[in-house]
């Protein structure tokens, strides 16, 4: 496997600034010595999300998502460590040269090298006498030149070998752009000439994006006046890119470059038919849309949606058998994947692209929440549709269907939710339901093929952790070994809770015990992104003050940070009366099952007598001269 070398990774990491990275995607504001600005994750009113240039690190104090530079491209970008390198070295005009990269590799760059020039002729035709009539097309169906600019959208000349010629003008030999099914090989021709014509001719081109950009194929859909040649031969309404080395139809979803960050903020997507639906919906406003290309939805497709943290999916296909069959197709695709999938049909003869030029994006945008079924409801509409439920043997085969769908539910809440509400609209009795239900064995999920892109991390888990906790990181990675020894003499590590945080005490430890007291280690996320995540809110301060604060009121502002030692020992104090309080209660509950059960609670009442006076003491700072860590005592073991 290729690798970038250590050099290049800290070369690009001192070029790319983290403030201008993210200012790229957020407004930010100055705020004390951070940055602020609304979170690009998720969808929020207040800003809550900082950014800390001197140390490399943002945070969302509502997602809590954070990291360092290669981290937030990581997120918003939906790709994994090595592509954010590569994007950010491409911003910075830095040149990569992988290691290990061997002759796959360098004919894979020349491929997509290939792919690259033919998007930026196609584009350019636009500006030419060859492109009017493209060009007024994309202007006759309303598309807006922002729109043609986002997604690249070009036209191939009414030639036959205009981009061959170009391209081989430009040092591309037709073998690679055959094998990008670009060009074909043509035998003898007029007067015996050879060579190669164009695949593409008289097309509006809609070039297939990488979820990073790289151009891996295209879509051309025939222009409505385009010369046929002969009365008897109707050319086909779209021609796309076959199968080759860099393009893999099922891994790629049409859109996806531009709708990314729509999508992983509105945390749904809408997936729709044909290349100019998604073009027609995201210059509206609705932008969290993609489209097969041209295949059917694969679970590779799916695991791309995944990445960006998609909670449910909106099937928008056809209202005719061929539709229905490919939302009944996504619907399993969906739950296998642990989306949420409903579905929606248009009105007859409605499509995206005609609705929302005709009705507007805001009624567009009802008809979508007004009119989706879950699946559960489509499965039974299309069982009603084709007369499935007005013979018993009809009927059972769609409990059995639908049954069998449900099963692919992860979560047994929601399972036994959609059984209530399928046993309803079938109009069977929910205890013979949920009988069949438990007797039905689950369907058999295919494993995915590998993903052609590098996978990004999933969000990192939810850990339900202390102020104290926090403080106590914080103060121990910005101070040093001092606070370490301060800290960590006086609490035990049990003391912290188990996850991320008692995960990110053991790393200081560590680091303590190799003599260097180091953060940046957290926020490349080295620990974990559990761990990452918690320290990057540790080191994030959300309400800064301004730097005119001083000159304002007449008095230095007072920092979380003025008196460490003792912030940290107020922060022991209330952890370990945590501790305390914890164990009491856990106590408490014991002693009433025991008298319930009319047994002895003496041992009972004397940990409780214990742990009130251990209360006590730490409420007296006794603990600052117990030898060691404190946390059995803390806790009440023995």
């Amino acid at each position: 496997m290729p690798a970038i070398p250590d050099s290049t990774i800290d070369e690009v990491r001192s070029a790319s600034d983290l403030v201008d990275v993210v200012s790229d995607r957020v407004r930010l504001k100055k705020q004390g010595k951070n940055y602020m600005g609304l979170c690009p994750f998720h969808n929020e009113k207040s800003p809550s999300f900082s950014v800390d240039a001197a140390q490399n690190l943002y945070y969302c104090f509502g997602c809590r998502r954070g990291g360092d530079v290669f981290k937030f491209v990581e997120e918003i970008e939906g790709v994994g460590f090595l592509d954010s390198v590569r994007l950010l070295a491409d911003r910075a005009g830095i040149t990569i040269q992988e290691e290990g990269a061997g002759p796959e590799a360098d004919r894979k760059g020349t491929l997509l090298a290939a792919l690259r020039f033919a998007a930026g002729f196609y584009f350019d035709q636009l500006k030419t006498p060859a492109g009017e009539r493209a060009l007024a097309y994309l202007k006759e169906r309303g598309f807006t030149k922002e729109a043609v600019v986002a997604f690249g959208i070009g036209a191939a000349p009414d030639s036959w070998d205009a981009l061959a010629t170009a391209a081989e003008a430009a040092g591309f030999k037709p073998d690679v752009l055959e094998a990008v099914g670009l060009v074909k090989s043509r035998e003898g021709g007029a007067g015996g000439r050879g060579g190669h014509y164009d695949v593409f001719r008289d097309r509006l081109m809609f070039p297939i994006l990488s979820p990073i950009g790289k151009v891996l194929g295209f879509g051309g859909r025939i222009l409505p006046d385009t010369r046929t040649g002969s009365d008897d031969y109707t050319p086909a309404k779209y021609v796309n890119s076959p199968e080759t080395e860099v393009y893999h139809k099922g891994r790629v979803l049409y859109g996806m470059k531009q709708s990314k960050r729509a999508i992983r903020t509105e945390r749904e997507a809408i997936v729709v038919e044909g290349y100019a639906d998604v073009v027609a919906l995201w210059q509206a406003g609705v932008q969290n849309v993609v489209a097969a290309s041209g295949t059917a939805l694969t679970p590779q497709q799916m695991g791309l949606l995944r990445k960006l943290d998609v909670q449910r999916l909106v099937l928008l296909f056809d209202a005719d058998a061929a539709g229905r069959g490919a939302a009944r197709k996504g619907v399993d695709l969906a739950l296998d994947a642990g989306l949420a999938p409903y579905a929606v049909t248009l009105p007859d003869g409605a499509d995206p692209d005609s609705f929302v030029r005709q009705f507007g994006a805001d009624a567009f945008r009802a008809f979508l929440r007004d009119e989706r079924q879950d699946f559960v409801a489509f499965l039974v509409a299309g069982a009603q549709r084709d007369g499935s439920l007005d013979t018993p043997e009809g009927k059972s085969a769609a409990v059995r269907d639908v049954l069998a769908t449900i099963k692919r539910l992860k979560d047994p809440i929601q399972a036994g939710e959609y059984v209530r509400q399928a046993a309803s609209a079938l109009g069977v009795y929910e205890t013979d339901l949920r009988r069949q239900y438990d007797g039905q064995a689950p369907p058999r999920r295919p494993a995915p093929r590998p993903d052609e892109e590098e996978p990004a991390a999933p969000p990192p888990p939810v850990v339900r952790v202390k102020p104290e906790e926090v403080s106590l990181l914080r103060l121990m990675l910005a101070h040093g070994a001092a606070m370490v020894e301060h800290v960590l003499t006086r609490m035990g590590t049990d003391e912290f809770t188990e996850g991320a945080p008692r995960d990110a005490v053991e790393a200081i430890i560590a680091q303590f015990e190799a003599g260097q007291i180091d953060p940046t280690p957290f926020v490349r996320g080295a620990y974990g992104d559990a761990v990452r995540g918690l320290v990057a809110e540790a080191l994030s301060e959300r309400h800064g003050l301004s730097e005119n604060w001083e000159g304002k009121v007449g008095v230095a502002p007072k920092g979380r940070d003025d008196d460490p030692f003792a912030s940290a020992t107020s922060s022991m104090r209330l952890l370990k009366l945590d501790r305390v309080q914890e164990a009491v209660t856990a106590a408490m509950r014991e002693i009433q099952v025991r008298e319930r059960g009319g047994e002895d609670i003496a041992d009972l009442q004397a940990d409780v007598n214990a742990l009130n006076e251990l209360r006590r003491q730490i409420e007296r700072d006794e603990f600052l001269e117990w030898p060691g860590g404190a946390g059995e005592e803390a806790t009440g073991d023995e």
